[in-house]
């Protein structure tokens, strides 16, 4: 994204843009090793976690949003301009691999489905 914003928008690179990368990528993180801790008998838990997560998100994003205004006012049109660039990517990535990881659930739930003990299973 910086060799593209280097070469053709060059005009859009503000001071501190290493923020806006390593902030998602911080958050990533910490969206992965958060849902590899959650069991995945209990779906709405992982759905709580996920909307918990997402109000996170918004709220941090917000606040880096709001001191970068604080801290440098005439370029917070382009670096807000970037976030929610960078937000958005996030957003659809971020919301692929929780499609992903429900199916996922729900495949291994599938396997380990035990028939019930009224079911006929003929041989």
């Amino acid at each position: 994204m910086w060799i593209v914003l280097k070469l053709f928008f060059p005009e859009m690179m503000v001071k501190g843009y290493f923020v806006i990368p390593l902030f998602f990528y911080l958050m990533g993180v910490i969206f992965i090793l958060r849902f590899r801790r959650t069991p995945l008998e209990n779906p709405a838990h992982l759905v709580n976690l996920y909307m918990i997560m997402r109000v996170i998100k918004i709220f941090t994003s917000f606040a880096i949003i709001f001191l970068y205004w604080l801290i440098h006012q005439p370029s917070i049109r382009n670096f807000a301009t970037l976030f929610i660039i960078f937000y958005l990517i996030s957003l659809i990535w971020e919301t692929y691999i929780y499609l992903r990881m429900e199916k996922y659930i729900k495949n291994m739930k599938e396997e380990n489905k035990h028939p019930n003990d009224h079911e006929r299973i003929d041989l």
